[in-house]
């Protein structure tokens, strides 16, 4: 029932509030796909989930003194952050074109009890992207 509700109201997460309706969309970052975690079917195929591990690049901003360390310990300027298998799926909706309920209704018909409940933990999972600035909302 709770579950129901949510769907149709939205979700609050993090202070932020994110409707059903919105669309997120990845911002403008650099990103590739990696390793195939070797379970594409034609239901994720269809969707556009490529089934391969996504890796966003994320540029570290120093202040004088932290960019004074880096410098001094060879500490890298790009961050790598792979994502796990349900994120990578998630990333590859994030298209513009589909509100958050319908992205939410595919990562369940696509993995079922991994991502149920599907409508929080895709809510949870953009909130975070929106928190590091690689997703937007439309």
């Amino acid at each position: 029932m709770l579950h129901d509700q949510l769907i149709h109201v939205g979700c609050v997460l993090m202070g932020l509030q994110l409707d059903v309706d919105c669309i997120p969309t990845k911002a403008p970052c650099i990103w590739e796909h990696s390793d195939t975690y070797g379970t594409l079917n034609p239901i994720l195929e269809s969707y556009g989930i490529s089934d391969k591990q996504v890796v966003i690049h994320i540029e570290k901003r120093f202040n004088y003194f932290e960019a004074f360390i880096a410098k001094f310990t060879r500490a890298p300027k790009l961050l790598r952050r792979p994502l796990d298998k349900l994120n990578s799926a998630l990333w590859d909706l994030l298209d513009g074109k589909r509100t958050l309920y319908q992205i939410s209704q595919i990562m369940e018909e696509c993995y079922g009890e991994d991502i149920i409940p599907a409508n929080e933990r895709c809510t949870a999972s953009i909130s975070k992207f929106i928190e590091l600035n690689l997703v937007i909302i439309k």
